[in-house]
């Protein structure tokens, strides 16, 4: 449950990011290479996040 809910945080990050970043720059690589930053990075403090929550 864990995992699932920490991908479905950083999918949506990544997707409202990627969408910005494209209706900013017109760049579809750039919003793609950001996107794909942003969905990683949230993906691991969402599941640091959830791992000291739930206590190890």
């Amino acid at each position: 449950m864990k995992v699932t809910l920490a991908i479905a945080v950083a999918m949506i990050c990544a997707l409202l990011v990627a969408l910005w970043r494209l209706a900013r720059t017109g760049d579809l690589d750039q919003a793609l290479m950001t996107g794909g930053g942003v969905f990683v990075a949230v993906f691991t403090m969402a599941f640091m996040a959830m791992t000291y929550m739930s206590g190890g």
